[in-house]
């Protein structure tokens, strides 16, 4: 070549110059990584659940609204939960996954370790439809599946869990607001002891009462009884505003106290008596045939990566040989 040009043609004069070396490499490449592919790296089979969420949890729901599926929103719990520690913690124990996925005793970072390998075979995604899919990959078909399944019941028992501690809390919260309005109550009641002593039980109709027995005092010229209507009158009239006032304030602290005991039975009667948290779509089934590993991807992405190596190699090379005969 009289001219450094790193053109098409150029290249092709490398690949000819170089052919037997470039068919060398390309046939070792795919028996080593043919046979890496298969006794280097372990078979692994797939298995799914599919699952929607419902929209409610409530068993006070309406059936119209507990037979919809979720939403976008309700998804995002569910991956929650899927990717909460409780449940984590639970499989990793009952499939003994320490051993299962070879981390060693002697590991200094355990429970990193566990993790990722945990989150390397256990997989929640979210489809554009706002389902969950639960992917499991293991060396047996069968615990891929097993695995797979058991979500569907921890998940219940994670929401159980959840919505029990939930009802807890906001009937605690309750129930001491139930204690203030009570002695809150006690003390409205006691106010209107001092009123009943006046007299005053049912201040309209007895001030009804009072003014015709007023106006038949004064037609009769009973000066000393409409004197004393008048006098009683005159007390009603004094206490009237305190006493509605005080029994209006009794009101509704007699509806709160009724809207508190309704809340408190719905919050148990949700807690107790739920419908499922989930919709199954698909439930998993052992695998009749591997997932992992894809040995031709293996074999593809291994051979474009030597030969492309093994090209700009030699590109480098007859440049620095061009180089120097040039000079």
């Amino acid at each position: 070549m009289e001219k450094n040009n790193f053109d098409l043609f150029w290249l092709l004069g490398i690949i000819k110059k170089h052919i037997t070396l470039l068919l060398i490499i390309f046939i070792i490449t795919i028996v080593s990584s043919s046979l890496f592919s298969l006794y280097m790296i372990e078979d692994k089979f797939e298995s799914s659940v599919i699952i929607y969420p419902t929209i409610t949890n409530a068993a006070t729901t309406s059936l119209e609204t507990a037979l919809e599926f979720g939403g976008e929103g309700e998804a995002e719990q569910l991956l929650d939960v899927l990717g909460s520690d409780e449940i984590r913690y639970k499989v990793i124990e009952k499939y003994n996954l320490f051993d299962r996925y070879e981390i060693e005793d002697d590991n200094p970072y355990p429970k990193t370790a566990i993790k990722k390998a945990y989150e390397k075979h256990i997989k929640f995604k979210k489809t554009r439809f706002h389902s969950i899919r639960v992917v499991v990959l293991d060396k047996d078909p069968q615990i891929a599946a097993d695995i797979a399944n058991d979500f569907l019941d921890l998940i219940d028992m994670a929401m159980t869990r959840i919505r029990a501690t939930r009802a807890d809390q906001s009937i605690e919260i309750l129930e001491r607001r139930k204690e203030i309005l009570t002695q809150q109550k006690n003390i409205a009641q006691d106010s209107l002891k001092k009123y009943h002593a006046l007299g005053m039980i049912k201040v309209g109709q007895q001030t009804e009462r009072l003014t015709e027995q007023y106006a038949i005092a004064l037609a009769a010229n009973n000066i000393s009884g409409a004197r004393r209507i008048k006098n009683e009158l005159n007390l009603f009239a004094e206490n009237v505003g305190d006493m509605e006032y005080i029994l209006r304030k009794t009101w509704k602290i007699e509806d709160e106290l009724s809207a508190i005991s309704i809340a408190v039975d719905k919050i148990r009667l949700d807690a107790e008596y739920t419908y499922n948290n989930t919709f199954v779509i698909n439930r998993a089934t052992p695998a009749d045939k591997k997932s992992y590993p894809q040995r031709s991807l293996i074999v593809m992405s291994s051979l474009i990566s030597v030969m492309s190596m093994a090209l700009i190699s030699l590109i480098v090379f007859e440049s620095g040989i061009l180089h120097y005969v040039k000079n």
